[in-house]
């Protein structure tokens, strides 16, 4: 596996593994199809349950969203893209944190048998 750009041991790991499993009981991690309506572009992203929703409520005018997997299961893979997530959440210019989102997303979509998201060409 890659390195983030966040060094993180197996205890830390295992730690937020336990913690995923926890939120996981009130609301399930889900991998969801977005379709921007005007360009068609695909991106397949992984979430939460409720926060899916929220999504495909805000976005519905400019995409069409539905859910392709509706359970993620808790693996090491998941727990480096939640941590990856949480980074870009707090560090949206760090460009090397934002290809650890976008390659820890895709290692997770491999591990879960969906396709991945092509590489980001800068094409909007």
């Amino acid at each position: 596996m890659k390195p983030l750009a966040l060094n993180i041991d197996e205890q830390q790991l295992q730690a937020i593994r336990e913690r995923m499993e926890e939120a996981n009981q009130q609301a399930h991690f889900v991998i969801f199809q977005s379709v921007e309506k005007r360009t068609g572009k695909v991106l397949r992203l992984i979430t939460d349950i409720d926060s899916f929703r929220a999504i495909q409520e805000q976005h519905a005018a400019d995409s069409d969203m539905m859910i392709i997997q509706d359970i993620v299961p808790i693996s090491d893979a998941l727990a480096r893209w939640a941590i990856a997530e949480n980074m870009a959440a707090q560090q949206s210019a760090n460009e090397s944190v934002l290809a650890d989102l976008e390659y820890y997303t895709n290692e997770v979509l491999k591990e879960n048998k969906q396709a991945i998201n092509p590489p980001d060409n800068g094409e909007e």
